[in-house]
């Protein structure tokens, strides 16, 4: 009814009424129906990031490396919310049954709701979502995680954040960024990647092809190292001496004329990871004088004999309480010793692939703090010692490590404790060999990703 004592309002009121008539009467006369958001129907109208009974991915579920969360959407009427795959979890993008979650999205009217499996037994290095951009929290900006959630070698892999000692605030640094905010620029020729490593400046150095550095050069702070496709450093070294805050990725070291990677004099917070290193007239790497913060993952070792020097000499006591170094997810590829070889520091050790060492494994020696845990060796004959030739015995604790075809390990005293530093996660060390023999290595993560 138009109830009005102005005359104008009750004819509107009257047009109005008219014209709603109109509709109605239309649309019982073509049978048209209302398909909006709350109509039901087997396949359900998708809302808000949510699924339909198709089992299509949320556009608006997203995948994070820090919250480690997928969260369907809502849908209406009798769609299902559906949110497939497991969670990135945690610094390093990985997938993880314990801290990683999938929620379901809830409906409106009859719909119903199912949430996705949580990653489950996945290690650490589990599936990135391969719908989204890698973020630098090696997460996804856009599409779900990867559907299994499950075990796989990319999570770890692409994420742009250090796990271990690199990732501890101290010394005036948070945690390991390199040349994060400044400039990107490229280097093909060794004249172009001396002067860029030279700099003083933050950079964001993207290395192709082989160059020849022709001797042991020196990289200064604030740098991040990207290698592209193929991207080799032959016949040389770098050197990083009283430096802070670098990364170095993706790229080949091969016949280095002294130490391949020579860390020293109180250099700190650098993540080496993804590389290869073989042949080198010394040692591949050596953490020396000082040195701290520092984390070696997701390299391979292969063709050469003393691979990791930790701590310079029986005579360097004031290393005692420095040389923090983590080493995850490494492939000590037929390498004889060294894995490392450890005086004065404290060195974690975890989740690496031991194949065919025929020296030994890892030395703790001179009162130095090894956790050696969730590693696999394959045909070590020794695969610890505590104290080695003329150095003196250090600490060593192992736990939940496979010894195939192996010797036993020797162990003593305590150790330290790497929680009490950072969170890790320590994945099956049945596992290890496949995904390090997948995961390990040049040629794995995307460069270009990472140089985000």
């Amino acid at each position: 009814m138009c109830f009005s004592t102005n005359l104008w309002d009750v004819v509107s009121c009257m047009n109005n009424r008219f014209f709603k008539l109109l509709v109605v009467l239309e649309l019982s006369i073509f049978g048209c129906s209302d398909s909006s958001q709350h109509s039901s129907g087997s396949s359900g109208n998708q809302a808000n990031g949510g699924t339909n009974t198709a089992g299509q991915l949320a556009q608006g579920g997203s995948s994070s490396g820090d919250a480690g969360s997928v969260t369907g959407g809502t849908t209406a009427g009798s769609g299902t919310a559906q949110a497939n795959g497991g969670a990135n979890t945690s610094q390093d993008g990985s997938s993880s049954g314990d801290t990683g979650s999938v929620t379901g999205g809830t409906t409106a009217g009859n719909g119903t709701s199912e949430g996705g499996a949580t990653g489950g037994s996945g290690p650490t290095a589990g599936v990135v979502s391969t719908g989204g951009t890698l973020t630098e929290s090696g997460g996804s900006t856009a599409g779900a995680a990867a559907s299994a959630g499950s075990s796989g070698t990319s999570g770890i892999s692409a994420s742009n954040r250090p796990m271990g000692f690199a990732s501890v605030s101290a010394l005036g640094i948070e945690n390991t960024t390199g040349g994060a905010g400044g400039k990107l620029v490229n280097a093909d020729t060794a004249e172009a990647l001396l002067a860029y490593m030279d700099s003083e400046e933050a950079l964001i150095i993207m290395i192709s092809g082989t160059i020849d550095l022709e001797g042991m050069v020196p990289l200064r702070s604030n740098k991040t190292l990207i290698g592209l496709s193929n991207a080799r450093l032959i016949n040389g070294g770098l050197e990083l001496y009283k430096r802070q805050n670098i990364i170095i990725r993706n790229i080949a070291f091969a016949d280095g004329t002294d130490d391949t990677m020579k860390i020293n004099q109180n250099t700190h917070h650098v993540w080496v990871d993804h590389c290869d290193f073989s042949n080198s007239a010394d040692g591949l790497f050596d953490i020396t004088r000082q040195s701290s913060y520092i984390t070696i993952s997701w390299n391979h070792f292969y063709n050469h004999s003393k691979t990791m020097l930790i701590g310079h000499s029986d005579s360097e006591s004031e290393d005692a309480g420095h040389l923090k170094t983590t080493i995850h997810n490494n492939w000590f590829d037929g390498t004889e010793q060294r894995h490392p070889r450890v005086r004065f520091g404290e060195v974690h050790v975890f989740n690496n692939y031991f194949l065919n060492n025929r020296l030994y494994g890892v030395a703790s020696t001179m009162e130095a703090d090894v956790v050696m845990e969730g590693n696999y060796f394959d045909n070590v004959p020794y695969p610890s010692y505590s104290g080695y030739q003329e150095s003196g015995p250090g600490d060593l604790v192992e736990r939940n490590n496979v010894y195939h075809k192996s010797g036993s390990p020797q162990i003593r005293g305590t150790a330290f404790d790497p929680q009490t530093y950072y969170d890790y996660v320590v994945d099956d060390p049945e596992l290890v060999p496949d995904f390090i023999r997948n995961g390990a290595g040049v040629g794995v993560i995307d460069p270009v990703a990472a140089s985000g």
